[in-house]
């Protein structure tokens, strides 16, 4: 038995060894074996090693080149050890000479099976064996990439400097046509893994493609303590830094659709930015300051180009295992010198921005990374000028108010947002248009709303001495009205009015995806009535109508889609409105119009305004106007049908165009069985009555903002009787003659049975009213008869010019609703 174990031993000790002896003899090709599978795993295969040895003291490698295009080379690798000094824990000393390394920043690269997540692990004080005595030298990493090339050459040592310490010396001087800069890293550590040093960067300077900076330059001073951080203390500076945008391959939402355009990132310069903080660590965090400053920015995305951008953030950092906390110390502030823009905008004054809270937390949980944020910005008020191609640019006076933006995001959800504005004001010096305490609401993907808005308008006043409205207040949302998993569908639903009365009613949807809309705005049926609502209520101009009754409406609606308005309407409706202005009356008015396209405007015939009766000294009744609109360039109104009761009579219109672009208009006035007396009395000529009726036509021309007639002529239809009893006109003629105190005589109780009065008037000479009789008065010259032809002076033509004023007005009317047609 004894015999046999001590065999047994003899043989376990010779194949020990044989084994050792094998594995050392063989020790080489392993080696080799395990550094070009270690390649390969990051695949750089292994091309060629001149010299590979390893001893019992030492590790040589000569000449060894790596990857498909021999990216990696190194001349030497040589480390040396003594068995008994590692024992008493003094290091190895590490020698790498000549590595060169090229990098193609082009190549896409798959991840490293060798790289783990890294996360901070805290715990007591930990003993470390001293670093590997290391010396670095004639080294250099080679990137390459179609925008440019540049060399990182490497150097440094780690080095013994105490009993108890070990310097640590590195340095990095970069080149090429990517950038340059000089790097260099000094520190100490002892044995506790105390380390104190400095990162020192200078003369920097960057040239990529996207991004330029003319000169970055800083350094850092750091404190570790049992390998873990303890403070760091930075400040960077970087000056012309030229950043250039470029369209986005990705759309601005991943969820807003297939049809989302990408966007286009600004271009930007800044002049200066820098960067200092100060963060010490805790037991089991991080706390500290961190400032951040801009200044002599420039931001350019068409059509904006803004200027002379400074940036000032004074900012807390708080970190743990956890999370990450940024928030403000004091009140950052964001200034736009100047905004240049290709758009019909034009700011007049800087923009200021102050920043009052800025509060963001990056949380680590089961699900990943959360992030909440909460900053209000408070705008100083500003002013900016909205540009028009024929008139002065329009003023906007705004005081902005406060802005706050709330929101959360992380991996399983949506970023859900909450945007409010208030206290916002905008002023119209021009129009004295006045809009205050505006309000808004931006709700984005939140539970119970989605993406949603609320807005009102406490107040929109009109500042004129008489305003033309009066003040009102409006409110209204916007909601996504599609059901869930469906494109989204947006509604808009706003009121305004007067308090007590919401008459003003704006409705629509519009679909993102699919580019259609519609929007509809109405003022509601409003019923006036002599002791309750009067149009003044709505309107102080409209104070001067009293004991108004009946009832107004109106709206118009449009329908577009992604090649923009498809089609458009409009009504407007007046029904038994009645009231009284000053000394007229205007009884039982209605109308009815509807447009079936507002652009450019034009509507079907036989649209119709009736008055039951205008009186306003002398009755008229029964008017009724038939029209039509017609699309045109301007649009014209073809009169179809105009006529009214006046004297006992009717006076018509024959059908007529309209046109407010054209030099003149022609309209043709037809008179039909006027009373006499009456027209006598309209045309106010002292002394002069008589009885019977009128027929005839004036044809009348409005140009010019002159009223011309040519050839106008109204006949009596039957004989009657005229009669002139002036003693102003028998004093003046009273010296005249026989034969002229024979035709007083005769006129004072005339007896006609032909009676005509014929009307011209040119632009450069007055009216020319004459009347011709033939008649008697049976008691001069026993009924002789006679043939009269007198010219009359009357006031005609004042009237003429009444008709001119309200022509001109209606004519500018129209020429001014259609000039952008």
């Amino acid at each position: 038995m004894g015999k046999r174990l001590k065999a047994g031993l003899l043989a376990l000790a010779g194949l020990i060894i044989f084994s050792g002896v094998s594995l050392y003899a063989f020790r080489n090709p392993l080696l080799e074996a395990l550094i070009s599978h270690q390649l390969g795993k990051q695949g750089m295969p292994l091309q060629s090693i001149s010299a590979l040895d390893i001893s019992l003291n030492a590790f040589h490698l000569q000449d060894l080149t790596a990857g498909k295009n021999q990216e990696l080379r190194v001349g030497k690798i040589l480390v040396t050890w003594q068995l008994q000094e590692l024992l008493a824990g003094k290091p190895a000393s590490v020698e790498i000479n000549d590595l060169q390394w090229a990098l193609d920043l082009d190549e896409e690269r798959p991840p490293s099976d060798s790289l783990q997540t890294m996360s901070l692990k805290t715990g007591s004080d930990i003993n470390i064996p001293w670093l590997p005595n290391f010396s670095l030298k004639d080294s250099a990493i080679h990137l390459h990439s179609t925008a440019g090339n540049a060399t990182i050459a490497l150097s440094g040592d780690i080095q013994q400097d105490q009993p108890d310490t070990q310097a640590i010396r590195f340095s990095a001087i970069a080149s090429g046509s990517l950038g340059q800069t000089k790097g260099t890293l000094a520190a100490t550590l002892d044995r506790q893994g105390n380390m104190r040093g400095k990162v020192t960067v200078a003369e920097g300077m960057l040239n990529l493609p996207e991004a330029k900076i003319s000169s970055f330059a800083g350094e850092a001073t750091f404190a570790v303590a049992a390998m873990r951080l303890q403070h760091i203390a930075t400040e960077f500076a970087l000056s012309k830094v030229k950043l250039s945008g470029e369209k986005s391959a990705k759309p601005v939402s991943e969820t807003a659709g297939k049809n989302s355009a990408a966007f286009i990132l600004p271009d930007m310069a800044i002049d200066q930015i820098s960067v200092k903080g100060d963060i010490h660590g805790l037991a089991d965090s991080w706390s500290g300051q961190l400032d951040v400053d801009l200044d002599g920015g420039q931001l350019t995305s068409e059509p904006l180009n803004i200027k002379r951008i400074t940036v000032s953030l004074p900012m807390q950092v708080d970190l743990d295992q956890d999370s990450w906390r940024i928030g403000l110390r004091n009140p950052g502030l964001v200034t736009l010198g100047k905004i240049d823009s290709d758009a019909a905008l034009r700011f007049q004054n800087p923009l200021k921005f102050s920043i009052s809270q800025a509060n963001l937390e990056l949380v680590k949980n089961s699900q990943g990374l959360a992030l909440k944020h909460d900053i209000t910005v408070l705008p100083a008020d500003f002013s900016l000028l909205v540009d028009q191609d024929k008139s002065p640019a329009i003023e906007a006076q705004i005081h902005p108010g406060k802005i706050a933006l709330t929101g959360a995001f992380d991996a399983k959800e949506k970023y859900q947002a909450r945007i409010t504005l208030n206290d916002t004001a905008v002023l119209l010096p021009q129009p004295q248009l006045q809009l205050k305490s505006i309000s808004a609401t931006l709700h984005l993907n939140e539970p119970e709303t989605g993406t949603a808005a609320d807005f009102a308008i406490g107040q929109l006043q009109h500042l004129a001495p008489e305003p033309l409205f009066a003040a009102l207040s409006i409110s209204g949302s916007i909601r996504n009205e599609a059901a869930e998993g469906e494109p989204a569908v947006y509604a808009l639903n706003v009121a305004g009015g007067v308090p007590d009365l919401r008459y003003l009613k704006i409705t629509g949807k519009h679909s993102p995806i699919s580019g259609n809309g519609m929007l509809k705005a109405e003022i509601v049926s409003l019923n006036f009535s002599p002791d309750r609502l009067q149009p003044s209520a709505l309107s102080p101009v409209l104070s001067q109508l009293e004991a108004v009754s009946g009832q107004i409406s109106a709206s118009a609606q449009f329908k577009w889609s992604n090649q923009g308005v498809h089609s458009s309407r409009g009504a407007f409706e007046l029904r038994h409105l009645s009231f009284t202005q000053e000394t007229a009356k205007i009884g039982d008015l209605n109308t009815s119009l509807h447009l079936e396209n507002l652009f450019p405007p034009s509507s079907l015939p036989q649209q119709t305004l009736t008055i039951r009766r205008i009186d306003s000294g002398i009755p008229v009744e029964n008017l009724l106007v038939s029209y039509q609109i017609e699309s045109a360039d301007p649009p014209r109104i073809v009169l179809e049908k105009a006529q009214f009761s006046m004297m006992d009579g009717i006076l018509s219109l024959a059908p007529a165009i309209i046109d407010p672009a054209a030099a003149h208009t022609d309209v043709l006035v037809r008179v039909d069985n006027i009373d006499l007396g009456t027209f006598f009395n309209l045309i106010q000529i002292d002394g002069l009555t008589g009885s019977g009726h009128l027929d005839g036509e004036i044809p009348i021309r409005l140009e010019d903002n002159q009223v011309m007639i040519r050839k106008g002529r109204l006949a009596a239809a039957a004989p009657g009787v005229l009669r002139f009893q002036s003693e102003k006109a028998s004093q003046l003629l009273a010296t005249a003659g026989e034969e002229m105190n024979l035709l007083l005589q005769a006129v004072q109780d005339f007896h006609y049975t032909e009676l005509s009065l014929d009307l011209d008037k040119s632009a450069t000479h007055g009216l020319i009213a004459r009347l011709s009789l033939l008649g008697n008065n049976p008691a001069v010259k026993d009924g002789q008869v006679f043939r009269l032809n007198i010219n009359l002076e009357s006031d005609i033509d004042k009237i003429l010019q009444t008709i001119n004023q309200g022509y001109s007005l209606s004519h500018e009317i129209l020429r001014n609703a259609f000039r952008r047609h």
